[in-house]
């Protein structure tokens, strides 16, 4: 399912003042290391993505992440982001969190693996330094744990 994002958040965002964007202090890129079809790869999605019996993201600046298993047949998506373009991806969640598009390249081999789980967090936080100095290295830390290669970032 297809839809115009760019038409839709420019509605949305209109009658709100503009956002400020803030250049991370120390970019954490780093190259891959092997052949995507050795690599295990997590999502990253900041949709405020979630299990439906996992604890809801707060309305405004959480600054909490979920775990949601890779296995899309794991259980219902939703989506807890406020976002003026919500209303097409809680009708099909893989447009923002293609699970199972990322199986699919799993199984066809394209990738070498799946993480056992992907991680979503509320995008459009506020909270620059934060983000920085806790929140990402926290999620860097347990996709490390996972033995993860490649974070894929679907923004939200």
């Amino acid at each position: 399912m297809a839809f115009e994002y760019l038409p839709i958040m420019a509605q949305a965002g209109a009658p709100k003042p503009p956002r400020v964007l803030v250049a991370p202090s120390n970019p954490a890129w780093c190259l891959i290391k092997k052949p995507l079809s050795r690599s295990r790869v997590a999502l990253l999605s900041s949709a405020a993505l979630r299990l439906a019996d996992q604890r809801p993201f707060l309305p405004r600046e959480d600054q909490s992440y979920r775990f949601v298993p890779s296995d899309p047949a794991a259980g219902e998506i939703v989506i807890d982001h406020h976002s003026g373009i919500g209303r097409v991806p809680r009708q099909d969640p893989d447009i923002v969190f293609p699970r199972s598009a990322l199986a699919a390249l799993a199984n066809r081999g394209v990738i070498g693996a799946l993480s056992p789980f992907h991680i979503s967090f509320m995008g459009g936080l506020r909270c620059h330094k934060e983000i920085e100095s806790e929140i990402a290295p926290a999620i860097a830390g347990d996709l490390k744990r996972a033995e993860v290669d490649v974070a894929l970032l679907v923004p939200y």
